[in-house]
């Protein structure tokens, strides 16, 4: 007699041990307990289909599994072999992911029929190789269906969902399934503003094609034409800058920081060249107006900047510019006039707050037309901030 192909492994021990705890619903014969069984690694990919119907007839009976692979029996998988797969477990309820790829002898008829049956079953997971369903619209129909059946399963277990693999759609944890709806709802909510955004410019567009089309009738039948009036364009505030009093020379002569006569030195170094050190004698004139004599050019300048500039295009006349308060200094205090004139701001300030609180604290000890002094300070005299500094550095 001619033995069919790949039956005699069914006459084996091992093949009647293992048909044997699969009926019995061994939780040791697989993985999560029992509840993900691939066969490959208890059958040969060559087995014949009486050994897979075998194998069929023992998943009818067993409870546990719920997670079958059953790919890649090409010699035992055919159309009957599906089928019977189909009514004898997949019915059932209980086997909720499948992966039967591989099996290339399954028509499209059988497949067609697989699909017919796939609604009453708890299939949601499944894999099917492409090339098995090619020219036809088979595999977009089974996802339609498994799609369908995965609205009604509820949750798994977590390690029997982290031990399925290969399918079309692997099954998500909870976490993955919140965080695929959040995803889902936060592009939901971008295509409605899209779409929102789409309406108003339409609505918008609208608008303004009818007031143009009012102004052209309006222009027609000679009535005054309505102006489109354009959005007006806020004007930008200028930026305004605090200003200050500038201080000169005769500020810090009259406070008494600088004395007349006394020496400003400005220390210079030309690049390759030697330093230099530039002399200048602070004077003042009768009407009041300070100067720094410059002993090396013999002339007067007017203000810090001017003397030092001076003074340094003697020796280097590409010079532009500079600030001589931040590089001339007193002979007497060794100070820089940048310091100096600092101390006469903050001395000045604290004067006239002195003075302002003393005036409102008291206004009646100051008379209009003679005011008396007020702890040395004559307030109601005050005309100048020069004034102030001098007062109070002689009351010290």
């Amino acid at each position: 007699s001619k033995r069919e192909v790949g039956t005699s492994y069914s006459h084996s021990n091992a093949f009647k041990n293992f048909i044997e705890r699969l009926r019995r619903s061994d939780p040791t014969l697989g993985e999560v307990q029992g509840r993900i069984l691939r066969l490959k690694r208890y059958l040969p990919s060559d087995i014949g289909p009486k050994i897979v119907d075998a194998v069929i007839d023992a998943l009818s009976s067993n409870t546990v599994v719920e997670c079958l692979y059953i790919q890649n029996f090409e010699r035992g998988m055919h159309d009957e072999q599906l089928g019977h797969l189909m009514e004898a477990v997949l019915k059932q309820g209980r086997i909720w992911a499948v992966n039967i790829g591989e099996n290339f002898r399954i028509t499209h008829e059988g497949w067609g029929a697989f699909l017919r049956e796939l609604p009453h079953t708890a299939v949601s997971f499944l894999y099917v190789s492409e090339h098995h369903l090619y020219g036809t619209k088979l595999k977009d129909r089974m996802r339609d269906a498994i799609r369908e059946n995965r609205k009604l399963l509820g949750q798994r277990d977590l390690a029997v969902i982290n031990g399925v693999t290969n399918m079309w759609y692997n099954p998500k944890t909870p976490e993955e399934l919140e965080r695929s709806r959040l995803h889902r709802e936060e592009q939901r909510r971008k295509l409605e503003r899209l779409q929102e955004e789409q309406r108003a410019a339409l609505r918008a567009q609208k608008a303004k094609k009818a007031k143009i089309q009012k102004a052209k009738k309006a222009k027609k039948k000679g009535a005054k034409p309505t102006k489109i009036s354009k959005p007006k364009k806020k004007k930008k505030k200028k930026k305004t800058r605090s200003t200050r009093a500038k201080v000169v020379l005769a500020d810090l002569v009259q406070a008494g920081l600088l004395r007349v006569g006394s020496d400003v030195f400005m220390p210079y170094k030309q690049k390759g060249g030697s330093d230099t050190v530039f002399t200048g004698e602070v004077t003042m004139n009768q009407d009041g107006v300070a100067k720094l004599f410059c002993k090396k050019t013999e002339t007067n300048y007017d203000s810090v900047s001017g003397f030092a500039i001076g003074c340094i295009r003697t020796v280097n006349p590409g010079r532009m510019a500079i600030d001589g308060w931040l590089c001339c200094k007193s002979k007497d205090s060794g100070k820089l006039l940048g310091d100096i004139r600092n101390e006469y701001n903050a001395m000045s300030q604290v004067v006239v707050q002195e003075g302002y609180r003393r005036q409102e604290r008291d206004p009646s000890q100051v008379p209009s037309r003679d005011p008396e002094p007020l702890n040395g300070f004559k307030v109601a005299r005050i005309s100048s901030l020069n004034e102030v500094a001098k007062e109070h550095i002689a009351a010290v």
